[in-house]
C-alpha cells in the first residue's frame, strides 16, 4: 500500500476526523487552512449549462456566484485542441467574495510579503487558480467524453508547490470522491505557518513536499534547498521542489531564442503583450516565464496566464477604440487572433518547439489581414525596436545545447542567469543613484522631524548613465539611456521606487530615534517651556510607535536611554503635569 492509499485508508477508518471540515468547528478550521489555500473546487461539464461547479471544499469559503462562474470558465481549455488524458495549467484572477482570512492568517501573509522576494509578494484581491484537468473517452457520457477539473485556489504564487499538491490530490479525488479533498484539507490545516527562508516539509497523502520560500535577500532566481533532516523517512516519500515558482525557461523560449532580449525589454517596461498558444498549459507557462524574467524586480502590472472570451474584462481588452491596457494575456481561443490585432506585441506559439532562425527579426504584424491562427506562424509579431543588442554568444551556447541534448535544467539555468545578470546590471545604477538621495547622517537632528528621501530626479539620474551605467557590469551593447527613459515611465519603476522610498524612510526613522536616544537631554531642556517639554515626550512616544508599526525593532539599549531621558524631563515638570503625563500613558 503506497502513501496515498495509507492516507485514504486512515480517512475511511476514522470518519470523525472530518468533523473539523463539515461540522460546527469549520470556521476555526478555515482560519488555519487559509494561510496556504482558500479551497478546492471541482468543475464538471454539463451538456445544458456548460461548465458548472460540482463542489467546493470547504463549502463555507465565501465564493460568490460570480466567483464560481469565473473559476468555471477558467477551469477548462478555451480552444478546439483535442487534449486527452490529464493536464495542468494555472490562471490568475480577481475574486470578489469574502474569502475568509482571519487575523492570524492575514498577519502571516503580511509578514510573508515583508520578507519574501518582491516577485513573490501577494496582491490584494488577486488569486491563483491551479488546475488539474482530465478528459478521457467515456461511452457512458452522452458527449462521449469524461471532462472534469480539480482547481486549487490560493493567494500565493507557489506554482510548483501547488502543482505537486494537485498531482497527489486530484487522482485521489477521481478515485475516491470528495473524501479525498476533505482529507487533503485536514492535512494542509496541520502544516506549519508560511515561513520565508526556512526549509519546509509539508506532509500530504503519505508524502512530504520539501521546499524553501526565497527571502528578500535572495537576489538571484534561486534553486531552493530542501530539508535534510528527513533521513528517518523513506526517501520515496520526499518530493523535493527545487524552485517553488519557476518553470523550464528553455521549454517555453526554445523557439524564440532570437528574441530573448526583446522579451526582457517588453517586460521591464510593462508593455502590453498577448501570448496565443494551442493549449492552456503552454500559454500559462509562457506568460509566467515572461513575468519572472525581470526577477527580483516585481512585475507591477496585471497579467493573466490564461484568459478566456468569457472573462468580464474581455470587451475592455479587445476594443479597438482605445489602447490596450498594460497587461499580459495568455489565450488559446483562435478568436483572439482577430480581436487582438490592434495589440502592439503578439507572441504566437506553434504546435511544436522547433527553434526559429536566430537571424530572424521580430515579424512585423499586418493588422486586419490575419483571420485565424493558421495565418499566424510561430514567432513574435511586433514593430518594437529593441534598445539592446541580442547576446549572440548565449544563443550559440543554447543552440549547441539543443543539438547535444544538454539537460533542460542546464539550458534553463543559462537563460535565468542571463536575465538575472541583465536585470542586476540595469538596477545597480538606479540603486546607486537612490543612495545619493539619502540625507547625510550629520544632517539628522534629534530634536527635528525625521528626514526623508529626496525625490527622484529623472534628468539628474540620466546624466549619471554615461559614466556609471550598466556598461560597468554588463557586456551587452545598446542604447541603455533610451531603455532607462522608457523604464522610468513604467509601473515597474514606480512600484520599485515606492518600495525603496518606504524602506529607506523607515530606516531613517530608526536612525533618528537612535540619535534622539544619544542626545544630551539636559542641555536641550535648559530654558525650555513646560509645553515644549511635554511636546518632546509626545514626539518621542510617537516616533517609537511609528518605528514599531513598520516592523523595525528598536534596540533595547536605545529604549532604555529614551526612558531615562523622558524621566529627566518629567522630573522638571510641576507635580500636576507629572501626574498628567504618567496617567496619560505618555511614558514609553
Amino acid at each position: 500500500m503506497n502513501g496515498s492509499e495509507h492516507a485514504v485508508a486512515e480517512l475511511a477508518a476514522d470518519p470523525k476526523s472530518l468533523d473539523c471540515v463539515d461540522g460546527s468547528t469549520n470556521s476555526a478550521f478555515l482560519q488555519r487552512l487559509s494561510e496556504w489555500i482558500q479551497c478546492f473546487c471541482v468543475v464538471t461539464f454539463d451538456l445544458e449549462m456548460g461548465q458548472s461547479m460540482e463542489m467546493v471544499c470547504p463549502e463555507q469559503v465565501g465564493l460568490t456566484e460570480q466567483d464560481k462562474s469565473t473559476i468555471c470558465y477558467l477551469a477548462f481549455p478555451d480552444s478546439n485542441a483535442g487534449i486527452l488524458g490529464d493536464s495542468q495549467f494555472h490562471f490568475r484572477c480577481h475574486l470578489e467574495g469574502d474569502i475568509r482570512t482571519n487575523s492570524r492568517s492575514q498577519s502571516s501573509i503580511d509578514s510573508y510579503n515583508c520578507q519574501c522576494a518582491p516577485s513573490l509578494q501577494t496582491d490584494q484581491g488577486i488569486f491563483f487558480g491551479y488546475v488539474y484537468f482530465r478528459q478521457i473517452k467515456d461511452r457512458n457520457v452522452r458527449r462521449g467524453y469524461f471532462q472534469k477539473s480539480v482547481v486549487l485556489i490560493a493567494r500565493l504564487p507557489f506554482l510548483n508547490v501547488y502543482r505537486e499538491i494537485l498531482r497527489l490530490v486530484a487522482p485521489e479525488f477521481f478515485d475516491n470522491g470528495r473524501k479525498a479533498l476533505d482529507f487533503a484539507c485536514k492535512e494542509i490545516d496541520r502544516w506549519a505557518a508560511v515561513r520565508v527562508g526556512n526549509p519546509l516539509s509539508l506532509p500530504l497523502f503519505g508524502h512530504n513536499l520539501c521546499c524553501t520560500i526565497p527571502s528578500l535577500l535572495d537576489g538571484a532566481l534561486p534553486g531552493a534547498s530542501y530539508p535534510s533532516n528527513l533521513s528517518a523517512l523513506p526517501s520515496s516519500t520526499n518530493i523535493p521542489i527545487t524552485s517553488i515558482h519557476d518553470f523550464d525557461f528553455i521549454k517555453s523560449f526554445q523557439g524564440f531564442l532570437a528574441h530573448l532580449h526583446v522579451f526582457w525589454e517588453l517586460m521591464l517596461c510593462n508593455e502590453s503583450l498577448a501570448v496565443i498558444a494551442p493549449t492552456p498549459t503552454a500559454c500559462s507557462e509562457f506568460v509566467q516565464c515572461l513575468v519572472w524574467i525581470v526577477w527580483p524586480l516585481k512585475f507591477a502590472t496585471d497579467y493573466r496566464p490564461f484568459f478566456t472570451i468569457h472573462d468580464g474584462d474581455f470587451k475592455d481588452y479587445t476594443t479597438k477604440s482605445q489602447a490596450p491596457p498594460r497587461i499580459i494575456l495568455g489565450v488559446t481561443n483562435p478568436f483572439f487572433v482577430k480581436t487582438l490585432q490592434h495589440w502592439p506585441h503578439i507572441v504566437k506559439i506553434g504546435d511544436n518547439t522547433d527553434t526559429v532562425d536566430v537571424k530572424e527579426s521580430p515579424k512585423v504584424k499586418q493588422p486586419g489581414k490575419l483571420n485565424s491562427s493558421v495565418d499566424l506562424k510561430q514567432g513574435l509579431y511586433s514593430e518594437y525596436k529593441s534598445f539592446l543588442e541580442k547576446d549572440k554568444v548565449l544563443i550559440k551556447r543554447l543552440l549547441k545545447g539543443i543539438q547535444s541534448k544538454r539537460p533542460v535544467e542546464a539550458q534553463s539555468s543559462l537563460i535565468k542567469k542571463y536575465y538575472y545578470e541583465l536585470t542586476r546590471s540595469f538596477m545597480i545604477p538606479l540603486e546607486r543613484y537612490v543612495s545619493t538621495l539619502m540625507p547625510l547622517l550629520r544632517d539628522i537632528s534629534p530634536f527635528k522631524s525625521p528626514p526623508t528621501l529626496r525625490d527622484f530626479d529623472f534628468d539628474e539620474f540620466l546624466d549619471t548613465i554615461a559614466v556609471a551605467g550598466p556598461s560597468l557590469t554588463s557586456g551587452t551593447k545598446g542604447d541603455w539611456a533610451g531603455l532607462y527613459m522608457s523604464f522610468l515611465k513604467s509601473e515597474n519603476f514606480h512600484h520599485w521606487f515606492a518600495m525603496k522610498k518606504r524602506e529607506i524612510n523607515n530606516k531613517l526613522k530608526l536612525v533618528h530615534l537612535q540619535a534622539l536616544a544619544e542626545a544630551d537631554m539636559e542641555m536641550w531642556m535648559a530654558g525650555k517651556s513646560e509645553l515644549e517639554l511635554i511636546d518632546l515626550i509626545l514626539k518621542t512616544r510617537n516616533c517609537v510607535q511609528a518605528v514599531r508599526m513598520v516592523g523595525e525593532t528598536v534596540p533595547t539599549e536605545a529604549i532604555a536611554k529614551l526612558k531615562r531621558s523622558i524621566g529627566k524631563i518629567v522630573d522638571k515638570l510641576p507635580s500636576d503635569l507629572k501626574d498628567l503625563v504618567r496617567n496619560g500613558s505618555l511614558i514609553l
